[in-house]
């Protein structure tokens, strides 16, 4: 019997030290695993190159909803089905996961693209959003509305949403720009991207610090994307909140 418990202590022993050389091997292979797969930020990063050098980084807000990508200085977003950026002021409808493409900017100023998107679906949106969390953000969209009208339509979120539809537009493509002078904004359209027209003229508390950039979602199954290009961003605010112009848009400015 003690030679029968000695062999079988050994076998137990060999196997213990086998399963610890087997783990410490499968270690090894995962840690190798890990350090030459790219981080998700480096991911990203890799993605937005190409987007104007602004204050701070640009990050990726929701990215496991869509796909943002770079080619020649545009970008494009292409969000997943049933994305959205709103709370409803009955609270009935609450879905914040649209991604984002956002950067920190630092005091007052003046931003603004071209937005150009095939809006098929009924809230098929694209836009420049202001956002500071869940619960406090503003957004400047190209959307197709109820109507299924190409519109621009605002939306400010102070813990609830509200939206107002401003005029329709009879193309692809519409400028957007969203101004800042403390704690005031303003949100503007344009057909041509040299005659402005004011959408939205509100206040934001200063906390959360806000983002900004850009946002895509929908609600259909469809392929929709956005692109968004022509950017320019210029650390000052417009001369006159409610009115912007091309001298506005002139002077300093990072492209």
């Amino acid at each position: 019997m003690h030679d029968v418990r000695t062999i079988l202590c050994n076998v137990c022993l060999s196997a213990l030290v086998f399963s610890m050389s087997g783990a410490v091997l499968l270690s090894e292979s995962i840690s190798a695993a890990q350090s030459a797969t790219p981080s998700p930020d480096a991911t990203r990063k890799s993605e937005l190159a190409g987007l104007p050098a602004l204050a701070g980084e640009w990050i990726v807000v929701n990215g496991e909803n869509g796909i943002a990508s770079v080619r020649d200085g545009i970008l494009r977003i292409a969000p997943a089905p049933r994305t959205n950026l709103f709370h409803a002021p009955d609270d009935g409808f609450v879905v914040v996961n649209a991604p984002m493409v956002l950067f920190a900017p630092e005091g007052d100023f003046t931003f603004k693209a071209k937005v150009s998107a095939q809006l098929v679906d009924v809230y098929d949106v694209a836009a420049l959003v202001a956002y500071g969390d869940d619960k406090h953000w503003a957004k400047l969209c190209f959307e197709n509305s109820a109507l299924q009208e190409a519109t621009v339509v605002t939306v400010v979120t102070r813990e609830r949403s509200d939206d107002a539809n401003s005029e329709t537009v009879a193309s692809p493509f519409v400028y957007l720009a969203i101004a800042r002078k403390g704690n005031e904004y303003s949100m503007h359209f344009s057909r041509d991207g040299k005659q402005w027209r004011l959408a939205r003229h509100f206040q934001l508390p200063s906390e959360p610090k806000l983002r900004l950039g850009f946002a895509a979602h929908t609600d259909s199954k469809g392929q929709f994307a956005a692109d968004f290009s022509d950017i320019v961003y210029r650390p000052a605010a417009p001369a006159n909140m409610r009115q912007l112009n091309s001298a506005d848009l002139g002077g300093p400015a990072q492209r």
